[in-house]
């Protein structure tokens, strides 16, 4: 997909049937749209003044956003052009649609987040977030923390699914929720505490203020060019060294379509928000080939003890169902008996959960039975350690031989009232069989 002339592009977004592709220009302030098909140019929509910093689609309409603070609606399959502009309060710097299509969010360079209704053409809401934005000092600040707000702003922005609340996050090191209809923050999650990085603190030490300006800044080498020498053959010092700390900041979030979990991604890394406890992902010594791919490809060979150890390795509780319930039963005790000892005691945490919440007990227990068979002697000498898994396993247990017990019994007194019943209506068909006869 090309341009006629060499352009710059800024932003690129597909809509919903995948059949057209966008993308926004920086220099000739143009938005290009092409056939995701035949990778054809379709149109080149023209009208805005300044850089295209967002596209977004909506129920067929596309909508820009640019540096000259306009929001356009284009009309991409009628070919129409612009139906709509909408006035802004500053540059715009990202723009998303609600689930229903019923509105947009624009953010905007002043640090406000303004609702649209586009099939009203109308503001339907707005939020200041600049004193959520929290603005911190940097090492070669001449004013105040205070005065740096009007420098963070939003620059990305996600609906949940069902459209109630939006997550923002930009320059700044936190990541706000707002609650759209009320248009109140509900809370504020901090991405890091690293002091490392630049404008963390809002308060400068004023004794790191020398007359050639902020201590952290200078060179400390004693070399006579300023510069501490660090390679040898040179004399002018390691000019790879980095002097400028980065800012703490966040690229991009986004909503799962669950709504239960959010991610970003900030300078500190990927960070994933949820609200499932169980959702955790803590993986032990992994390499380029411990991968769910090469897992189920092991599976796939029927190489069942690969397969576990790899899904032990990732330390995921679906994966490790998964592979367990693709062993065939005959294969359990060969798969245990060639499992190393430390995997051996992290397999018995995961079945104490699936010994809990199961339908498959006589399975699992199958796998606890070869467990405790296999490498009892091993596991009794460091039963000190994984006591409290073993107390769970017992719980877990008891629990269902409970269940079972109560359950076994009232089945028992159900089949015994059907047996009865059985021989009763019996009895009386040969009886009226006998007074047929008679």
């Amino acid at each position: 997909m090309t341009c006629p002339t060499p352009v710059q592009f800024s932003c690129v977004s597909c809509d919903a049937s995948g059949e057209i592709v966008a993308a926004g220009t920086t220099d000739t302030f143009q938005v290009c749209t092409w056939n995701m098909q035949t990778g054809r140019l379709l149109e080149l929509l023209s009208g805005h003044e300044g850089p295209i910093s967002s596209l977004v689609f909506t129920e067929g309409m596309l909508v820009s956003c640019s540096w000259d603070k306009t929001a356009r609606v284009w009309d991409t399959f009628e070919r129409k052009g612009t139906t709509d502009t909408l006035a802004l309060s500053s540059d715009c710097t990202a723009v998303v649609a609600s689930p229903d299509n019923s509105q947009i969010a624009v953010a905007t360079l002043n640090s406000e987040i303004t609702f649209y209704n586009l099939k009203l053409g109308v503001t339907v809401g707005s939020i200041e977030g600049r004193n959520d934005l929290w603005a911190g000092r940097s090492k070669d600040d001449l004013i105040s923390a205070d005065s740096q707000k009007r420098n963070r702003c939003f620059t990305s922005l996600s609906y949940s699914a069902d459209g109630s609340v939006i997550l923002a996050g930009g320059r700044s090191k936190y990541i706000c929720i707002y609650n759209v209809e009320q248009t109140v923050l509900i809370k504020r999650f901090e991405v890091s505490r690293n002091l490392s990085y630049d404008a963390m603190l809002q308060f400068l030490r004023s004794d790191n203020m020398t007359d050639q300006g902020p201590l952290d800044l200078l060179e400390t080498g004693e070399h006579e060019h300023g510069a501490e020498i660090a390679l040898p053959g040179v004399s002018k010092g390691d000019f790879s060294k980095r002097r400028v700390a980065p800012q703490i900041s966040v690229h991009s979030v986004q909503f799962c379509p669950t709504g239960q979990s959010w991610c970003a991604a900030t300078t500190e890394g990927l960070l994933i928000f949820s609200l499932d406890n169980t959702l955790t992902f803590d993986p032990v010594d992994l390499d380029t080939d411990i991968t769910p791919r090469t897992m189920r490809a092991a599976l796939t060979s029927e190489s069942f003890l690969r397969a576990l150890v790899i899904a032990l390795r990732l330390n995921t509780s679906e994966l490790v169902v998964e592979v367990m319930e693709q062993v065939p039963e005959e294969q359990i005790h060969y798969v245990i008996d060639a499992l190393p000892l430390h995997h051996v005691t992290s397999l018995l945490k995961f079945l104490v959960d699936q010994l809990s919440t199961s339908r498959h007990i006589h399975f699992y227990i199958l796998w606890l039975s070869s467990i405790l068979t296999t490498h009892g002697p091993a596991l009794k000498k460091s039963s000190s350690q994984i006591m409290s898994t073993l107390n769970g396993i017992i719980s877990a247990l008891t629990a269902q031989t409970r269940t079972l017990s109560s359950l076994c019994d009232s089945n028992q007194y159900f089949l015994d009232v059907i047996l009865t019943l059985g021989k009763v209506q019996t009895s009386q068909k040969l009886s009226e069989e006998t007074m047929d006869v008679f």
